[in-house]
Order: structure tokens, then sequence, then C-alpha cells
């Protein structure tokens, strides 16, 4: 069987892309491509490779290598199982990709709309492979018998269990196999550690697969900004100055509405990037087929949940840093306070000793 293999990382860019001219409202953008040589897997070498690297408006870049493999599907989950042992040249795969990073983010410099302070630097490999002539091999036409007589080895592909020969019954019903396919030859399996794909819109849902892998990798680098955000504020509300201590006062609050201010400028990034992240894309919301099967790819890397999980931060860091204030301010007038106070006291001491000295 002629499989292609399709090896996705993902990259955080630390950036938000503004694309220029005609480019304008594409989602993402191809900045390389060429032949990818001296790849190997096991010290067996794999002929016929290629690099694209390709980047989203979203702040998010993606490095997918693809090569053909002739085998079975259990050379796939093998592949699959054991992505990391791959090697460019001398390179581990991930090791290779990540010295592509610097470069791509570099490269893309001029489009930048908006940076990061920090930005996320896991690395992770996701399989993908699209199958070709997969039910004439097996003499049927139904997707879901094929998927039945592979069931062990499309589990190994999609949940990278290296085991997957001992998978009991037990485990791979609990654990049951979901065939996205629209139509009735169509194999569309997506989980979180990989994806098969067998239909005639093969490149179309590649597509789907690394846009919603893109997205999951973006949630979880404002998850990983947020966090950070969230440990800022919480020590600088474990640090706010008593009243009595009026001296810090002032400055803690000039110290908190810069920061307030720097948050409100990631904020507004952030949920214009999701604004864009969650828009529709044209030509697949025109077509129910495609659209079915992104709404399955976006449930498959939870993209609702994350999505919700990121406004609830935004949410509580902007609650923290307008609590600090509201704080510092009351603090600093209850301060006004006793000195008006005190001034007045001191105003009437003094207009009395007066009286009293006028008067000897």
């Amino acid at each position: 069987m002629r499989i292609k293999a399709h090896l996705l990382f993902p990259f955080d860019m630390g950036l938000e892309l503004d694309f220029a001219g005609k480019e304008t409202q594409q989602i993402f953008k191809e900045i390389s491509s060429h032949a990818v040589p001296h790849l190997s897997f096991e010290k067996q070498a794999i002929s016929s490779a290629s690099l694209a690297i390709q980047v989203y408006k979203f702040g998010v870049g993606l490095i997918q290598i693809s090569f053909d493999v002739e085998g079975s599907l259990a050379d796939a989950a093998q592949l699959s199982c054991f992505a990391e042992k791959i090697h460019v040249g001398r390179a581990q795969i991930v090791n290779y990709c990540q010295s592509l990073v610097d470069d791509a983010i570099q490269h893309v410099q001029k489009y930048a709309s908006y940076r990061y302070e920090k930005r996320l630097t896991e690395a992770d490999v996701y399989p993908a492979f699209v199958l070709d002539e997969f039910l004439t091999q097996e003499g049927i036409t139904d997707a879901n018998e094929a998927i039945r007589r592979h069931q062990k080895e499309l589990y190994g592909i999609v949940a990278g269990e290296p085991q997957y020969e001992k998978l009991s019954e037990f485990a791979l019903e609990r654990g049951k196999l979901k065939n996205y396919g629209y139509y009735a030859d169509e194999v569309i399996m997506v989980e979180r550690f990989g994806a098969v794909v067998h239909s005639n819109e093969a490149p179309t849902v590649l597509e789907l697969i690394k846009l919603a892998y893109s997205q999951y990798w973006n949630l979880r680098a404002y998850n990983f900004i947020l966090d950070g955000e969230l440990d800022d504020a919480q020590v600088m509300l474990d640090r706010l100055p008593p009243y009595y201590k009026f001296w810090q006062i002032p400055r803690q609050y000039q110290r908190f509405s810069r920061e307030a201010m720097d948050f409100g400028q990631d904020k507004l990034a952030i949920v214009e990037s999701l604004y864009a992240l969650t828009g529709n894309l044209p030509r697949i919301d025109a077509d129910w087929h495609l659209r079915t099967i992104q709404s399955s790819i976006r449930h498959v890397f939870t993209i609702e949940d994350l999505y919700k999980t990121v406004n609830v931060k935004l949410g509580r860091i902007e609650e923290a840093y307008n609590s600090a204030r509201e704080f510092l301010s009351t603090n600093f007038f209850i301060l006004l306070d006793i000195i008006f106070f005190l001034s007045l006291a001191w105003s009437v001491i003094d207009t009395v000793l007066l009286w009293n000295l006028s008067h000897r």
C-alpha cells in the first residue's frame, strides 16, 4: 500500500501577524519549501522527503515534513509511535525542526503587528497519514469494514500506542475509534496523537487538521502567557502595601497601572487573534461535507474548551489588576483623610495655643 506520511511540527512565534497586499485575507502563508536529504528511520533511508514551513496569522508556525511509505498500516503505526526516532542527518527530527524555528520567526518579522515578551517553546511532532487506494486493496467499498479489519493498527497510529497488538477487547471498546468520514468510502480518523485519512478530499482534510492543530497550539501558547500573567498579578497582590506604609502606595499604584496597560495591550492582541482563530473559512463554511469534518476535528483538539479557558483567564487577570488598583486607591484616600484630620486637629490646636498666648 502506498502511504503518504506527514509529520507536523508546530511552534509558537510569539507574534501576531498581519499579511500585506493581496495576502491580507489569507489565514496562512507558506514561507519555505524544499527537499529534505538524509531522512532516515531506524537507520533505514527515506527518499523523496520534502519540507514546507507555513505561518498562520494568529501567531503559530507549522513545519511539515512529507514522504512516501511503501508498506502496511503496521509500518505506519511504527512510524507514528516512534516518530521522534526519525533523523535528518544525525539530528533527531525534533531537534532539526527546532533549529529551523528562529530563522522562520526572523523571516516573518516584517509581518508582525504585535510581539509578546514570552513564547511557548515546547516541542511535539504530530503524524498524519494519507492512504491511497486503501479500500481497493481491501476489495471492499465500506470504510467501516476496513476499520474493523485493521482496528489495532489504526489504534496504534492515532493513539500513539506502541503495544497496540496487545490491546484487549475492553481497551478497544472503551477507547473506540471514531471515523469522521462523511461518505461511506471515507476514512477520516483524527485523534490527539495522530490521524489517518482516505478520502477524495484528502488534501483539504489535511489542511483542516493542520489548521486545528495550529489553533490548539496557539491556545496552549495563550494559556502559557496568561499563566505567567496570573502568577505576576498574584505576586503583586501579595505585596500590596497597607495604608500605614503610605510612602510605598504611589510607586505601587504606578507599577500596577503600567502592568495593567501592558496587559491591556496583550488582551487586545489575544482577543483579536481569538476572533480570527474562530472565524469561518469561506470555502469550508459553504460546503456541508467539509464543515462537518472541520467541526469534528476541532472537537478532537478541544478548541472550544481551550477558547473558554483563555477567556476566563483574561477576565481573572483583568479583575486582579482592577482590584489591586482599587485597593491602592482606597488606601491612598484613607491616607489623605488621615492627613486631613491631622491637619485639622493641628489647626485647632494651633488656634487654641495662639488664643491662649494672645490673652496672656
